[in-house]
């Protein structure tokens, strides 16, 4: 039986079948330390809002373009969407996964072009310093999860032109399922972030 880790003189192998649930740990796992690190933006927000120090809370006109706003929040839904379903539709599923990858690729650009037309910075109070920081550090996140998805976009690819590798058939599926539970998450606080940032 093959090891998924270098065996050395005290190391057990670990078998491949407990990669699925590895997975899908680790996914879990994951949308719990992204939640803490954004909590951290929604604390600042209400703390700095309640205290509005100085009538700093907003600083001339700060009005990020809802429009933007909700185009960008589409979008990701739709690619969380298309992901999720590229879990439940294996005959699509590499057709769904792309079009998730290249609707988040098109969120982070809109993203970027509404920083461009903002107006202000992020020394225009209080407001605008959580909004800068919430949507660049928010952004970072995203780019990471593209990568992710672009592996399993990657991974399907291959297995169509080449068959599946020696590893058992299950992983693949196992990696995909948590990708998307993940990136259906990580929407989930972006979701989020537009409530508060643009509604509240």
């Amino acid at each position: 039986m093959e090891a998924s880790a270098p065996i050395g003189p005290h190391i057990e192998p670990e078998p491949l079948e407990w990669q699925p649930r590895a997975s899908w740990v680790g996914a879990r796992l994951l949308c719990g330390a992204v939640t803490f690190f954004f909590m951290a933006f929604l604390f600042a927000y209400f703390y700095l809002r309640s205290l509005n120090v100085n009538k700093a809370w907003k600083i001339g006109a700060v009005n990020p373009s809802i429009g933007l706003g909700v185009a960008i929040v589409v979008v990701l839904i739709l690619s969380a969407a298309a992901l999720r379903l590229a879990t439940r539709r294996p005959a699509s599923d590499l057709r769904l996964a792309t079009a998730s990858l290249v609707l988040a690729l098109a969120a982070i650009v809109l993203q970027v072009v509404e920083w461009t037309t903002l107006g202000f910075g992020g020394v225009s109070g209080g407001y605008a310093s959580v909004f800068i920081g919430w949507t660049a550090m928010y952004l970072v996140f995203a780019l990471f999860s593209l990568y992710w998805i672009e592996t399993q976009v990657a991974t399907i690819w291959r297995t169509r032109r080449q068959g599946p590798g020696p590893s058992p058939a299950g992983i693949s599926a196992a990696n995909l399922e948590a990708c998307s539970f993940f990136w259906a998450f990580y929407v989930g606080i972006g979701v989020l972030a537009f409530v508060v940032l643009y509604l509240v």
